[in-house]
């Protein structure tokens, strides 16, 4: 059980390492939640959804990346203005795409929510890991994915003699 997963380092060792029954992640981000989700159980859409933003991005130049980049941006910020099962694939999509071309793969809203992390310089980055992606897949097939705030899981999940791995930001 990990209630605080964010990037899932010591869960995706664990589930290399281990064959596990019962997996539970949370995270309070709920972007990343979804993300987790559509892994799980759309990771094929998700991987057509990288390819085409990945290519679309690469074949562009400094200037058009940068504008591709904003726009994408605010795209995603207007999705989770309003978040739904509709849009739940793309919100994952340009996540990832966020994530692989911001400065340093941060994630950071402002204080309205908005996602307001400025493009990165990177000359190619990996978008669309097509490999990675069907691994964390295959991986999360047991585990059950919530949102929320830690307590939820310690008080309403976690049973005597699980294993939780709490790692606070």
């Amino acid at each position: 059980c990990e209630p605080m997963v964010g990037a899932g380092a010591v869960l995706f060792d664990i589930l290399n390492t281990y064959d596990m029954d019962e997996v539970l992640i949370n995270d309070t981000n709920a972007e990343l939640i979804n993300l987790y989700k559509i892994v799980k159980s759309q990771v094929e859409l998700l991987i057509e959804n990288l390819s085409i933003l990945e290519n679309d991005y690469l074949t562009r130049n400094e200037t058009q990346r940068k504008e591709y980049y904003y726009n994408q941006r605010l795209l995603f910020n207007e999705l989770i203005t309003n978040p739904n099962d509709k849009n739940a694939l793309m919100r994952a999509s340009i996540f990832v795409f966020l994530n692989k071309t911001c400065f340093n793969g941060l994630y950071r809203v402002n204080g309205k929510g908005a996602f307001n992390v400025p493009i990165g310089s990177y000359k190619k980055p990996p978008i669309c890991d097509e490999e990675n992606l069907h691994a964390v897949s295959k991986a999360l097939q047991k585990a059950e994915i919530v949102c929320g705030d830690y307590l939820l899981v310690l008080e309403h999940y976690a049973k005597p003699g699980d294993f939780i791995f709490l790692d606070p930001p």
